[in-house]
């Protein structure tokens, strides 16, 4: 029997005591079901994921409020068919004595396999939010074929193909409510979001390289990646040198550093960067001090990302010269980069075709030819920059650019006022900027000399 208390009670809590339902758990249980079935008759995407609070439920319950909002009103009269007015309006002696004295509901057959439709309607409605794992196999396997292929393809391409993948990412990351697969897809989105950052720097875009390896740190965020937010945070670093903050640069790097779960090859990129950013600073010992820890020891500490997953997520000890030997052009070390440039190009040269990428040799090339100029040596700078001036236009990146115009600046010295061979390359050098991607795409990357805060 159900009695008035002390207080006043609604006739929505009366009918939740007579279906047994005045607990919040079993209450907040038949509510969604209901939900469920009104989003399975109607489409309306309110009712879909409703959910009910503790607070809300007792406050229906006293009669704490005049009128909930949508979805509320029709869910309620669906459970207990009556309006939402009369529900929440206090139960009458008269409604308390005819509920009292109704007989109990008897279930017939029907009943029954209402119930058990609703409940089929619920679960598959539950179902379609869930994707096959197959098409998320699919999109990983896709999102490592193209980061693999992302040294041996140009920028352009891979950009255009790196897009689809994110696009598709996102349109899953709407159809899936699962926390695992969502887990997945926001790995995915972020990964995808650092290749076209990557894309983008070589193309000439440093605004947008920066919004979207953003992007990559805060899905890593939501993935909970340490190995994904610190590769984001490193490029993040080498992007604000290059637009001329190193002070900025090292507090991205400083942070990088700061993650979790990364491993050696992950740190020896992010030593590398540091050093170019202190060197920037003009730093010197710091510089030196992060060179040093970038060749160190690698051991066997891995991380799914730049050793799993690799491509140009790697960062190869052939990379780490190259790099090496731009920093050390930067603290006007000619002997220093010309020996790490030379190692950089014995190590591609003793790997196998493809194993290392395409970028990194002329790279390291264009450094080699940076410090042979350092110490006059005008024919060897020559004969280290031919392979460079003969590179696809497709291949000519920022990266690259920034280190031949270093190349550029040096043969401006008086020291090569007089020398024609120094002319010619000047002028090959001009012919070869002019149509790389940075100055076709316009101004977006800043270009400076060496010696003026660019590598």
């Amino acid at each position: 029997m159900i009695t008035k208390g002390p207080l006043m009670i609604t006739l929505l809590d009366a009918l939740a005591a007579r279906a047994k339902l005045n607990d919040y758990r079993a209450f907040a249980a038949e509510y969604k079901r209901a939900a469920a079935v009104l989003h399975k008759k109607t489409g309306d995407p309110a009712f879909r994921n409703v959910e009910l609070t503790e607070k809300s439920f007792k406050r229906w319950r006293d009669g704490g409020v005049s009128r909930p909002h949508h979805p509320t009103p029709a869910i309620l009269d669906h459970m207990f068919d009556r309006p939402i007015a009369e529900l929440l309006a206090p139960c009458t002696d008269e409604q308390l004595h005819a509920l009292n004295s109704a007989p109990a509901p008897v279930l017939d057959e029907s009943e029954l396999a209402m119930t058990a439709r609703d409940a089929r309607a619920h679960a598959a409605d539950a179902a379609s939010q869930i994707l096959p794992d197959l098409s998320l196999d699919q999109l990983e396997d896709d999102l490592v074929r193209l980061v693999r292929d992302n040294p041996s393809t140009p920028p352009h391409l891979i950009y255009m193909r790196a897009r689809e993948i994110l696009g598709l990412a996102t349109v899953m990351l709407e159809r899936t409510q699962v926390l695992s697969q969502r887990g997945r897809l926001y790995l995915v989105a972020g990964q995808v979001s650092a290749l076209l950052g990557a894309c983008a720097f070589d193309l000439g875009s440093t605004p947008t390289a920066i919004e979207l390896m953003r992007a990559a740190a805060l899905y890593g965020q939501v993935a909970e990646h340490g190995p994904l937010q610190a590769y984001a945070h490193g490029y993040l670093a080498l992007l604000f040198y290059w637009k001329g903050n190193p002070a900025h640069a090292v507090r991205q790097v400083e942070r990088a550093q700061a993650f979790p779960g990364v491993g050696a090859t992950g740190k020896a990129r992010l030593a590398a960067i540091a050093a170019r950013a202190y060197a920037h600073l003009g730093d010197a010992e710091l510089a030196h001090s992060a060179i040093q820890l970038s060749l160190a020891d690698r051991g066997p500490t891995r991380d799914e990302l730049h050793d799993g997953v690799a491509g140009e997520f790697d960062f190869s000890l052939e990379r780490v010269t190259m790099s090496n030997s731009t920093t050390l052009l930067l603290l006007r070390d000619g002997h220093g980069a010309e020996a790490s440039a030379r190692r950089s190009l014995d190590l591609i040269a003793s790997h196998a075709s493809g194993s290392t990428p395409l970028a990194v040799a002329p790279q390291a090339g264009a450094d080699l030819a940076a410090a042979l100029l350092m110490r006059r040596d005008l024919d060897g700078a020559a004969a280290a920059l031919e392979p460079v001036l003969a590179l696809a236009r497709e291949w000519r990146g920022a990266g690259l650019v920034g280190r031949v115009d270093a190349v550029r600046a040096e043969l401006s010295s008086p020291v090569f006022r007089d020398a024609r061979l120094a002319r010619n390359l000047a002028d090959q050098i001009d012919d070869f900027t002019l149509v790389a991607a940075p100055r076709v795409l316009g101004p977006g990357v800043v270009r400076p000399a060496l010696d003026e805060g660019a590598c």
